[in-house]
């Protein structure tokens, strides 16, 4: 007996021997594949990590005292995702080293820099989820593609220049449950059957036609938007194909009407000219002025603080147009004769006086200069001669109501009190531009703060401070619910641009109130509000949007990037909905925080991760799924009085609160902070923080 039991194990140590050689190989394997697949990146300074070091030996990327491989996924010994979201990546994706996984079942590469053909990902026949949004690949999708990923549960490649069909081979991918294909550029119709499995879909804001077939119907409208061509019901009243005979019509066009359009073509260049050779202007988006990186993720210039091109400051800004009122305004002596130039306009009307009175005249005095450019038009620095400095800003889509109710609206948001608005000023009633007065605030708005030079001021948005703000939003916000519940949606443009920053970084919302007074028609987007998916949709513009965009405020102060929600037509930006929404599905959402507070604040971590899920629930795409805005505000009140709580521990426990901390402690604690203003005090005007009216 004992010579049988010798041989078994001594059998046994052989095979232990042949599994363990076998290992190391495929531990080297998988080092080996990585760094193959980290030669087709261009930009991998991030991935700095990846290296096979002497003292690895035959250690696995998975391996227990093997060192951190950043984005790599491990389980049980075995890589099984990569997570390269947001790294800048540029170059080509090997799916050669990829095949070489055998284990792996989820990669993400959104958010970077790759562009060309998307890879043949259809190899990867194991893979579960992939993510390729963010990025600039193009082509067509080939038409087996689907065919061969049985397995495949998730795909997003949202955002990127994908053209083509939408291959039928779709209805075989048999696991399917989210296909996120918006914001490219497929053409023709959609195939006749979805995935089985199929739970979310979006193609919106391509360039499909025809009808909706049947059974994608069970999806919402909304994921369908802005295909001009694509009906998801049939109307008599919109084409569900183009027309392909408006080009052979133009060339039946008779001389004169070229003539007619070259005439018109000719002044309108003239007129460009002029505005061109102004001393202060603002630029239209470029590409070129975003920099030399080709970064995406950074605002174009528009969207942050600007000064005068050349340096110079108008004595008669105010009256920079093209048409004779700019002369008039140049002789006007009295705000009387400002009223008679003013095609039936008056002088300024003051709302609030927490700055004084002052007239039109004041303002045409002033020395100016531009400092922006928005949804509703220009705006501008005024210092006045009594050393008082305001912002104009020039609206020429406020026509929607009537001078009467202009008048009462602006009355009644300059009579807003609280510690989180600053309501306007003074305004100038024109039948065709109106000019909006408020405080200037030197320290500028949350987004040049966040995405600007990222001088002084953004060293100083740490945790506790971001908590500030996102409570503080959150307070003003759900103010303005209770004050303007009447409205069709009460602020109707919350965005990172329009909150402003005092000295003690408490936040001002600004631009607030203003939906029932803008021509939707004239400017359908000029309200971010109007962005929500729901909007998108075809639906009317509610309350929720509000919460809608709230959520992406949150979102910006906890993952430090810039949401491509803001920009109208151009690209870039991150699709943080997407981001964060597939993080927290896939439980890696402690990857997407802003490097600039994780690094300091890592004790944190689980409260960023609390308040992330708020901003989650509040981008849901379904409306009705999201909170209202003031069981949103309680909710973020929640999470920052714990995380505060948490921050005081700590400070305690290291030896001492910091004065800073304490103060910070002590908003939340009253939500009423002292504030410190070198522009005047500005408490007079505003109540207290509570929101429960």
């Amino acid at each position: 007996m004992a010579q049988p039991l010798l041989l078994l194990l001594l059998a046994a140590a052989a095979a232990a021997a042949v599994a363990v050689v076998a290992v190391a190989q495929t531990n080297m394997a998988d080092a080996e594949a990585l760094m193959q697949l980290k030669k087709s990146f261009t930009n991998s300074s991030s991935l700095s990590s990846w290296l096979i070091t002497s003292t690895d030996g035959d250690k696995s990327p998975c391996a227990p005292g093997s060192h951190e491989w950043h984005g790599v996924v491990c389980s049980r010994g075995k890589v099984t995702g990569l997570r390269l979201n947001g790294l800048r990546l540029g170059g080509t994706v090997d799916v050669g080293a990829l095949v070489g996984f055998h284990n792996l079942r989820s990669v993400s590469f959104a958010g970077n820099n790759f562009s060309g053909p998307l890879p043949a990902v259809d190899r990867l026949t194991s893979i579960k989820s992939m993510f390729f949004s963010d990025n600039q690949f193009t082509g067509v999708l080939p038409d087996d593609f689907f065919s061969k990923l049985s397995h495949l549960k998730k795909l997003w490649l949202d955002h990127n220049e994908l053209s083509g069909a939408i291959p039928a081979s779709i209805a075989q991918a048999t696991s399917l449950l989210e296909l996120h294909l918006a914001h490219n550029a497929f053409s023709g119709e959609l195939p006749p059957l979805p995935p089985p499995a199929l739970k979310v879909f979006d193609i919106s804001w391509n360039d499909l036609e025809g009808v909706v077939p049947e059974a994608f119907r069970k999806f919402d409208a909304g994921r369908f938007g802005g295909n001009q061509y694509l009906c998801y019901v049939p109307t008599s009243d919109r084409p569900c194909k183009r027309v392909q005979a408006a080009a052979a019509s133009s060339s039946k066009r008779s001389p004169m009407a070229f003539v007619t359009l070259l005439v018109s073509v000719v002044v309108v260049a003239l007129v460009l000219c002029l505005c061109c050779n102004r001393s202060s202007r603002v630029h239209d988006f470029d590409p070129a002025h975003r920099g030399g990186d080709g970064l995406d993720e950074r605002p174009p210039v528009y969207m942050v603080k600007q000064f005068s091109t050349t340096g110079k400051r108008s004595a008669s800004w105010l009256g920079k147009r093209t048409g004779s009122s700019l002369r008039g305004h140049r002789r006007a002596a009295s705000a009387a004769k400002a009223d008679e130039l003013g095609g039936g306009a008056g002088d300024l009307v003051i709302v609030n006086n927490c700055k004084g009175v002052f007239g039109l005249t004041d303002l045409m005095k002033a020395a100016a200069e531009v400092i922006g450019s928005g949804g509703h038009g220009s705006a501008y620095k005024a210092v006045m001669a009594n050393g008082v400095a305001v912002v104009v800003k020039r609206a020429r889509d406020m026509n929607r109501a009537t001078k009467d109710a202009f008048e009462a609206e602006m009355k009644r948001l300059g009579a807003m009190s609280h510690a989180n608005l600053l309501p306007p000023l003074a305004y100038h009633y024109r039948r065709d531009e109106k000019l909006l007065v408020y405080e200037y605030i030197p320290k500028g708005s949350l987004l040049y703060v966040l995405h600007g030079d990222r001088g002084m001021d953004y060293a100083g948005l740490d945790w506790p401070t971001r908590l500030k703000v996102a409570v503080g939003v959150a307070r003003g916000t759900a103010f303005l619910h209770g004050e303007l519940a009447g409205h069709e949606v009460p602020h109707g443009n919350l965005k990172s641009a329009n909150i402003l920053l005092a000295p003690d970084f408490e936040p001002l919302l600004v631009d607030f109130g203003y939906s029932g007074l803008i021509n939707h028609m004239q400017s359908p987007n000029s309200m971010i509000a109007r962005r929500a998916p729901e909007c998108a949709a075809g639906h009317p513009v509610g309350a929720k949007a509000d919460v809608y965009c709230l959520g992406i405020v949150l979102l910006e102060l906890l993952t430090g990037k810039f949401p491509s929600l803001y920009l109208q037509n151009a690209k870039g930006g991150t699709d943080l909905v997407m981001w964060a929404t597939s993080a927290i599905a896939d439980g890696y959402e402690r990857d997407l925080f802003d490097k600039a507070i994780t690094s300091a604040w890592k004790f944190a971590l689980p409260d960023m991760a609390r308040l992330m899920r708020v901003a989650v629930d509040c981008v849901e795409t379904d409306a009705d799924k999201r909170p209202d805005m003031k069981v949103a505000a309680a909710r973020v009140e929640e999470v920052v009085a714990a995380a505060m709580a948490t921050v005081r521990e700590r400070h305690q426990a290291a030896g001492g609160e910091s004065s800073r901390s304490s103060s910070h402690a002590q908003y939340v604690r009253d939500g009423s902070m002292q504030r410190i203003t070198s522009v005047g005090e500005r408490s007079s005007r505003r109540g207290s923080n509570d929101y429960s009216s």
